[in-house]
Order: structure tokens, then sequence, then C-alpha cells
């Protein structure tokens, strides 16, 4: 089945950010929307696997972290609950250096729709 439209989702790395997109990918795939879902490697091996009917509908994309100071994050950490509270905002600026690799995708797939979320400003710059 060749598919028509195709929308990017970026969910904040939080599951309560994360497991709504991940149900929106089901619903679109449903649809018969072709779906990248963008994360990090650790997040998407966290995320339940696609029904087989949709599978061929919905793509994980892996995006890796930049490695930034280690002393800012654990080692491993790619969500809010790798982290205790007084750290998550330490988990944004390492998402600010995927803005080069996120653009490249972007320019490659050529989606209809990306779809993002809380503060990923330069998701706009990629389109």
């Amino acid at each position: 089945m060749e598919i028509v439209t195709h929308v990017i989702l970026v969910p904040f790395v939080a599951f309560g950010h994360m497991m709504p997109f991940y149900e929106l990918s089901l619903v679109l795939a449903k649809a018969d929307i072709g779906v990248s879902y963008i994360s990090t490697p650790r997040n998407i091996q966290r995320l339940p696997q696609y029904p087989s009917k949709l599978s061929s509908l919905v793509t994980f994309v892996p995006i890796p972290l930049s490695a930034l100071d280690s002393n800012l994050l654990p080692e491993g950490a790619e969500a809010t609950a790798d982290v205790t509270a007084n750290i998550i905002q330490h988990l944004k600026a390492p998402f600010d250096f995927l803005k080069h690799l996120f653009k490249q995708f972007v320019v490659e797939q050529s989606p209809d729709w990306i779809v993002i979320n809380i503060v990923y400003h330069w998701t706009v710059d990629a389109t």
C-alpha cells in the first residue's frame, strides 16, 4: 500500500507525553496515515510494539542524544523517568542538539504534517 499522507510525531521525553503520542500514532495508522515516531533509542525501546497490521504504517525513528557534560545527567538518562525532579531541566539542552539530525530527516522524508510537543522550538526551523 502506498502511503499518501505522512506525519512526523515528536513528543516530549516524559511518558505522560510519549504514550499519548503513541496512541495518536495508532489512530493515524488505523486511518492509513504513515507515521514516523521520533524519540531517543532508549525511549523507543520502552514503548510497546505496534500491532503487526499497523507496523507497516508506523516507524520508530531513533535519534540519539548528544553527549553533554556528564555531570548534568545520569548515564543513559533519556526521559524524565530517568532523573530526579531537580534535574529535569537538564534534559532539555541535549535535545536542542537534535535539531540538525531532525532537519535532515524532514528534508529526506518531506512529511505532510509535523506534530511537536512542548520544548522543541527548533522543529519549526526544520521545515
